[in-house]
């Protein structure tokens, strides 16, 4: 039994992966409009994609997921900026 344990929990580990930025979904409830892009990545780390806008707006795109033989999960958020870096919209 004492060798099964090692081998059990190698074989479940080794089939893990996980891909993105690991952002907290609860810091995405704290944001505000009108906050700056250094705040907002302070809150989130570093976006996995920007987009730039029509009118010199950027579009910050978190994504993060994970996924073992038990299942996958996802989560992701896109975060709207003005031309000063300035967020204008929050995910309700």
């Amino acid at each position: 039994m004492k060798r099964l344990l090692p081998f059990t929990a190698a074989l479940l580990l080794a089939g893990c992966v996980s891909m993105g930025s690991n952002y907290d979904p609860a810091a995405v409830d704290r944001l505000q409009v009108g906050m700056t892009k250094a705040q907002v990545i302070q809150m989130l780390g570093q976006p996995n994609q920007i987009v730039t806008l029509a009118g010199g707006g950027q579009k910050l795109i978190w994504v993060y997921s994970t996924g073992s033989m038990f299942g996958a999960n996802a989560r992701s958020v896109g975060l709207p900026f003005d031309g000063n870096g300035r967020l204008t919209d929050v995910p309700k």
